[in-house]
């Protein structure tokens, strides 16, 4: 077991009172034990990588990229981490699973440089409708876990 001390350093400024008031020092707000076999570091490992452009694709509505899949996850995989490459800040984007011969539907709306989303899995997501970019980009999904 380790001793673990959570604190913060703050600036008091109060009006009316008379006094010094001093916040040289850190301030203990909590203090307790951990379970060191308790704590996992998190790790995130590149699951895909996908190039858009920044239009849908000529004769697609909504589609911007091929397919890309999410699958064979890492063990203890709790989230998915969206990392925008060569784009412009701000842009934003849909994911959108291709459903052969039917309607595709949205997974994940208005995704940004960073984002993490809930988990699914499925060997056909694509990029939809981007919003803010100037010319084609790269998104790269990691499994956090």
């Amino acid at each position: 077991m380790k001793k673990v001390v959570i604190g913060t350093v703050a600036t008091l400024s109060l009006v009316g009172v008379s006094g010094q008031v001093s916040a040289a020092e850190p301030t203990v707000i909590k203090t307790g034990t951990v379970d060191e076999s308790a704590i996992h570091a998190q790790a995130e490992t590149e699951i895909a990588s996908v190039t858009s452009l920044a239009t849908p694709q000529e004769g697609q509505k909504n589609r911007s990229s091929g397919n890309f899949s999410v699958e064979n996850l890492p063990e203890g995989t709790y989230a998915l981490k969206f990392v925008v490459e060569g784009a412009k800040p701000g842009t934003h984007f849909n994911v959108m699973k291709d459903v052969s011969g039917g309607f595709d539907p949205t997974i994940w709306s208005n995704i940004y440089d960073g984002n993490t989303t809930d988990v699914q899995t499925d060997r056909s997501f694509y990029i939809s409708n981007p919003s803010g970019a100037d010319s084609n980009f790269v998104v790269k999904v990691y499994a956090l876990h």
